[in-house]
């Protein structure tokens, strides 16, 4: 008989998980980095087989929203609708905290994903570009300008996203969270005659050690180089290893050591 129970994850469950977890994408895969880090978040779920985990996902809330990731299951034990049980297990527990909207991140070209996102009623909400850039010293100075606090520059802010991403989920954006960005001077925009011409969001990452992650929100050639060059040349004075860069914007300017990896799909769905 077999026996499949679903429950939190253990740190036992650690090393037979990472078993399965080898080859997920052609680079490997990101759960060992960031394993003990969900234990402690909590909400790391994983389903057993006789009491041996065969599939996981991680799910975080954040104000009113729940964020699905690390959904993982054995290469030989799928098509069994592990994937599905744990994302309906998270979204239960959304449930029960209130939560109004679901939200995932799918490659656009992983069409099993993307399959199994719209079995559970899941849409395409928006598309994201990720780029990666590397550190550089720079030896000029740029039109670059931390935002500060007033209303003006918040609805600005607003008026253009209603998220940011920090340690690669989706985060939504509130008056009160993007003051505190401006307070921790993580909000630079870029100006030209008095006028804004980009704008960005950039977080060093919890999950993934001595990596920047910048969101972009809007901006033209000139001032998106502006802003570039000034966080290379800020990754390169704080032992930033590499910049990642999530935008909705469809085409970034020719940059040395710029490089285009992957699009995604926001995959969004109303909680009832």
């Amino acid at each position: 008989m077999i026996d499949m129970e679903l429950r939190k994850a253990k740190s036992s469950d650690k090393n037979k998980v990472l078993e399965f977890c080898k080859t997920t994408f052609s680079w490997g895969d990101y759960i060992s980095d960031v394993w003990d880090d969900w234990i402690l978040e909590g909400n790391l779920l994983v389903l057993t087989e006789n009491d041996v985990p065969v599939a996981i996902c991680h799910c975080s809330i954040n104000i009113e929203q729940l964020w699905i990731e690390g959904i993982r299951v054995n290469k030989n034990l799928r098509r069994r609708g592990f994937a599905k049980r744990l994302v309906q297990e998270s979204e239960f527990i959304a449930k029960n905290n209130n939560c109004k909207i679901s939200q995932m991140l799918i490659a656009t070209n992983n069409q099993k994903s993307l399959n199994l996102a719209g079995s559970l009623t899941y849409k395409k909400d928006e598309i994201w570009n990720f780029y990666s850039l590397l550190p550089k010293k720079i030896n000029y100075k740029t039109n670059v300008k931390f935002a500060t606090n007033n209303k003006s520059i918040i609805d600005f802010i607003l008026s253009f996203t209603s998220s940011y991403v920090r340690s690669w989920r989706w985060l939504r954006l509130t008056n009160t969270n993007v003051k505190s960005l401006i307070d921790e001077k993580k909000i630079l925009y870029s100006e030209h005659k008095g006028t804004i011409n980009a704008l960005a969001i950039f977080t060093k990452s919890d999950h993934f050690k001595n990596i920047l992650m910048l969101t972009l929100i809007f901006g033209n050639e000139n001032g998106i180089k502006e802003i570039l060059s000034y966080l290379q040349n800020y990754a390169a004075q704080t032992n930033i290893v590499r910049i990642q860069i999530l935008t909705k914007l469809k085409n970034l300017p020719k940059i040395n050591t710029l490089e285009k990896k992957l699009s995604f799909y926001l995959m969004k769905k109303e909680i009832q």
